[in-house]
């Protein structure tokens, strides 16, 4: 607003200039005496009227440079907070599909889970290797509510308490459980009360995204 405010002065101060210029010429003009007195009119009137010209052609000329400058000069604020505001649309959009997409990845790994048949060997022996991993850390043992396997993988449920524990804790079992359940996938469900359970499901086959 500022800057088109002072593009507005400036522009009016030419105009101005330009219809002093003109006035003054003309006035000189009117003023200098008949061609029969032309040397006299020299002498006298040409060398005053030819500085003020030059002096008004170079306030002219000044005024346009300035006009230039504010006809070539970026509006940046305004572009930066358009582009600002733009982005913040962009993340919010992104944010939204990636939550959306997630969403319907898990339920899809989550039917998957429940199509999938115990397999009478495989699904005892890797339960046991979870609940192992899970009886090293305290806090994680606390927290844990179910484990189940079945023929490819292992849906293990933790209660997210707030403190932090469970954040801590993940990353060491994913290490210990690594090399039979390389696979992770993990969604949080949150229930009336406000609290929320973490729910992982490990598997031996790459399905993870």
């Amino acid at each position: 607003m500022k800057r088109s405010l002072g593009f507005i002065i400036i522009t009016a101060s030419l105009g101005v200039g330009l219809c002093a210029f003109v006035y003054r010429a003309v006035h000189i003009r009117a003023e200098t005496p008949a061609a029969a007195s032309g040397t006299q009119r020299v002498a006298e009137g040409g060398p005053p009227a030819s500085a003020e010209l030059a002096k008004m052609r170079e306030e002219i000329a000044s005024l346009q440079r300035q006009v230039s400058s504010q006809r070539q000069m970026p509006v940046a604020e305004p572009v930066k907070a358009e582009a600002d505001a733009k982005d913040l649309r962009t993340d919010s959009e992104m944010r939204a599909e990636g939550e959306r997409k997630h969403r319907e990845y898990m339920a899809g790994v989550e039917a998957a889970f429940r199509n999938e048949t115990i397999d009478a060997r495989w699904s005892p022996a890797t339960s046991s290797v979870v609940q192992t991993a899970i009886s090293a850390d305290n806090a994680l043992r606390a927290l844990t509510r179910d484990v189940e396997c079945r023929s490819s993988t292992c849906r293990v449920e933790i209660a997210d308490d707030g403190s932090g524990s469970l954040g801590k804790a993940l990353p060491m079992l994913a290490l210990q459980v690594g090399p039979a359940l390389p696979s992770v996938s993990s969604t949080r469900v949150e229930d009336g009360s406000g609290a929320s359970t973490m729910v992982l499901y490990m598997s031996r086959q790459n399905e993870s995204p």
